[in-house]
C-alpha cells in the first residue's frame, strides 16, 4: 500500500469517528416529544372551567346590580309622576335616565370606579354638572377614569382608581 492511500483510509476513519462521536452526543441530549396521552397531577380537567367561573361571576354580579336598577327605576318614576311638573325638570329626569342606561352596559367594578372619581370630584370641584366621565380598564387590573368638558369634550382630568381599595390617584 503506498502511503497515499494510507492517509486517504485514515482521514475516512477520523471523519467517520468524528461523525459517531457527534451522533451519539445527539442522541444523548435530543428532547422527546411529550406524549400526548401523559397527566399530570396539577392538570385542570377542562382547561375553560376558570374563564367560565369568571364569566359567571362577572356576568352574574351584572344581573344582580341591572335588576336592583331596574327596581330602583320603577319606583323612582313612580313617586316622581306629578301631574303638574317643569319640563325641564322632566328633560333632567331623561337624562337621568339615559345615564342609568349607561350604567347598565358597564360591570358593577367600572360603576363603582366611575362613582368614587365623582365623589372625589364633588370634593375637589363641587359639582358635576358640566363634566361627563368616560373608564377605561388597564392592563395592570385598575380602572382609567378621564374626566370630560360637556360642552367642548375636551378631556379635563385622568384619574386611576383601584376599586378593591378605593382608591383614586391624580395622573
Amino acid at each position: 500500500m503506498n502511503k497515499r492511500v494510507r492517509n486517504t483510509i485514515a482521514v475516512i476513519v477520523i471523519i467517520l469517528l468524528i461523525f459517531a462521536i457527534l451522533f451519539a452526543v445527539y442522541t444523548h441530549f435530543k428532547t422527546e416529544p411529550m406524549n400526548a396521552n401523559t397527566q399530570l397531577g396539577n392538570n385542570i380537567p377542562d382547561a375553560n372551567t376558570g374563564l367560565e367561573n369568571m364569566l359567571n361571576q362577572i356576568l352574574n354580579e351584572e344581573e344582580n346590580t341591572t335588576v336592583e336598577q331596574n327596581k330602583e327605576q320603577n319606583t323612582n318614576k313612580n313617586e316622581n309622576k306629578e301631574p303638574n311638573s317643569n319640563p325641564e325638570d322632566n328633560n333632567k329626569k331623561d337624562n337621568e335616565d339615559d345615564s342609568l342606561e349607561d350604567d347598565n352596559r358597564m360591570t358593577p367594578k367600572e360603576s363603582k370606579a366611575i362613582n368614587l372619581v365623582k365623589e372625589y370630584w364633588k370634593k375637589e370641584w363641587g359639582n358635576i354638572e358640566d363634566v361627563a366621565f368616560n373608564v377605561s380598564i388597564q392592563s395592570d387590573g385598575k380602572y382609567g377614569v378621564t374626566v370630560y368638558d360637556v360642552t367642548t369634550t375636551q378631556s379635563i382630568q385622568f384619574y386611576i382608581v383601584d376599586v378593591d381599595k378605593e382608591t383614586v390617584k391624580e395622573r
